[in-house]
């Protein structure tokens, strides 16, 4: 069988990754589906290249938008490597962040404000609290607690993050700018606009110096400075 055969594993990997790279997140989910099938045939269902595979043929399926099949995707592969390398294996953290992550996006957010719960003390243990993607997740189980009801409890988990945020990763870092437009808003959501209104506009001059007026981070702070604005006027 050639490079060119359509059936060959090296030729829909890359068939794969360069639709997904290129934001085609259904042909991607295609071709990662014919990629997975020819892996488990010939390598088996557990090999490095097959799990790889059936991890990224979940993310694209929920960036395809089907969130609650991805969720199940995510869970089995979650499972399947908890119990050959241990809950706290860190292929194992990340699918548990993952499974979190479209749990929350298909539509069941208390279930995965629970699951983000759960998974961050193995992370802090193994990663430790400031690691960049243990800070991700933090900034997601925040914004899942507030997506949940509980505005005051993602307030303070915000609170602190934000300054352990900058002091990992520096005040420039586009992470840091981040944290700091999601903690203002969640400020506004708790009812305090006026001090909202005042961090996004210390936050504003130095998204637009660091990074640009037309980064999406830098029009999320503007957007919401505007309207905090208008609702403070009248």
């Amino acid at each position: 069988m050639g490079p060119g055969d359509e059936f060959d594993p090296a030729f829909l990997r890359a068939l794969a990754d360069g639709a997904a790279q290129a934001g085609n997140a259904l042909a991607a989910q295609n071709f990662y589906t014919d990629l997975l099938q020819a892996l488990r045939e010939r390598s088996g269902p557990e090999h490095p290249d097959t799990l790889d595979a059936q991890y990224k043929l979940a993310r694209c399926t929920g960036e395809a938008g089907d969130a609650a099949s991805a969720c199940d995707q995510m869970a089995k592969l979650r499972l399947l490597i908890e119990q050959h390398w241990g809950a706290n294996d860190d292929d194992a953290l990340a699918l548990g962040a993952q499974h979190a992550y479209w749990m929350w996006r298909a539509g069941d957010v208390a279930a995965a404000r629970d699951r983000y719960a759960a998974l961050l003390p193995g992370m802090f243990g193994v990663l430790g609290r400031e690691h960049p993607y243990v800070l991700e997740v933090r900034a997601q189980f925040a914004n899942c607690t507030g997506a949940a009801g509980d505005v005051i409890g993602a307030l303070e988990q915000l609170s602190v993050l934000a300054p352990e945020t900058e002091r990992a990763l520096g005040a420039e870092h586009p992470q840091t700018f981040e944290i700091l437009n999601n903690l203002a808003g969640m400020t506004a959501a708790a009812g305090d606009r006026a001090r909202a209104y005042q961090q996004f506009a210390a936050l504003l001059p130095r998204a637009n110096r660091v990074l640009g007026p037309r980064h999406t981070i830098t029009h999320a702070i503007r957007s919401s400075l505007f309207a905090l604005e208008q609702e403070l006027r009248k």
